[in-house]
């Protein structure tokens, strides 16, 4: 008897506390994000002779989990040297992201300002946005966030992000009548080991633009590698001026502190100009094929605090494939903080 009422006291207190689990109003809250970027760097191969402390990025924003599947979130982007002020380089401050999210199950969309999709994938394995960007990021073949409307399917082995943007980035508003459309697929492999990646993307004006990526890591503890390769018509709604360019990039770890990494880059261009070009076109002209070339990029990078504090020593080093080609080369100490 003693057994049995013991029995349906345990049962009635683990039903109270299902239903009491059930019943528990979802509380919203919000946390508040940081990122640092900065670095010193000095010439070592080239004409200059430059060194210098550089603020390359400051993130800043705030996430608020308005239910369990809608949460808003606004970051705040302060960089540098990319604006010239009286000579001189200066900061700037954009929005970043400024977006509604959904997100149940295997379902996920975003509407406002938010990250796009082209280089994430590659990004997230390698891992050292405070160092260099993707190289799809540093090339400028697409914006690394824009205003529109986006929506992804993904499950443990297998995503689909479909999207639709503005085409401007988020330094600039709608400009034009042109939007820029976006289809990837990504799948994971070998528990997660071995990830392939397609990615195309097209917009119009009266001259079309268009990219196709493909992409292929492995993540192998402590060892990463990724290859990935991509092919870019029209580029900036140039008719004629195409871009091919891949990366292949690789780190092993040795402890969950220390680790060497390198990366090599490579781009070349290709541009059928008109032989009287017109004022815009004859602009473009004169550094179309400045971005082409190959980099190599090598150093090492130790966590002062995993995940939180990283530095890394590092050269970057840039041989041109113009008509007059020049080889520069730098060496970085970069620091990374989040919070």
């Amino acid at each position: 008897m003693k057994k049995s009422m013991l029995i349906m006291a345990a049962m009635v207190m683990w039903v109270s506390c299902v239903f009491a689990q059930q019943n528990e109003e979802f509380k919203p809250s919000g946390r508040i994000e940081g990122r640092i970027f900065t670095d010193f760097s000095t010439d070592v191969i080239g004409d200059s002779n430059e060194k210098a402390f550089e603020l390359k990025r400051a993130y800043m924003g705030y996430r608020y989990q308005i239910t369990e599947e809608f949460r808003a979130h606004v970051r705040i982007d302060v960089g540098g040297s990319e604006f010239v002020i009286e000579d001189a380089l200066s900061q700037y401050v954009f929005f970043k992201t400024a977006a509604l999210y959904y997100e149940k199950g295997p379902w996920f969309a975003a509407f406002g300002l938010h990250d796009t999709y082209q280089f994430k994938v590659q990004e997230r394995l390698w891992g050292k946005r405070y160092i260099l960007p993707s190289m799809l990021d540093r090339q400028k073949f697409d914006f690394s966030a824009d205003v529109g409307a986006s929506g992804q399917y993904r499950n443990d082995n297998f995503s689909v992000d479909l999207a639709l943007f503005n085409g401007e980035g988020y330094k600039q508003l709608q400009q034009d009548d042109a939007f820029r459309g976006s289809l990837g697929v990504t799948g994971w492999f070998a528990d997660r080991k071995i990830i392939g990646r397609l990615y195309s993307d097209y917009s119009s004006l009266d001259i079309h633009l268009a990219s196709l990526t493909g992409f292929i890591g492995f993540d192998l503890d402590e060892f990463t590698l990724g290859l990935e390769y991509t092919h870019q018509e029209n580029y900036a709604y140039f008719e004629g001026h195409d871009r091919n360019a891949y990366s292949i990039f690789s780190q092993y770890n040795f402890t969950n502190r220390f680790g060497v990494w390198a990366r090599i880059d490579g781009m070349d261009s290709k541009f059928s100009y008109e032989e009287n070009p017109d004022e815009e076109q004859a602009s473009h002209i004169e550094n179309w094929n400045s971005r082409d070339g190959e980099d190599i990029f090598a150093g090492i990078e130790y966590a002062l605090v995993p995940r939180k504090i990283n530095t890394s020593i590092n050269y970057q080093h840039h041989h041109s494939n113009n008509d007059d080609p020049v080889d520069t080369g730098r060496i970085f100490f970069n620091l990374e903080v989040r919070f």
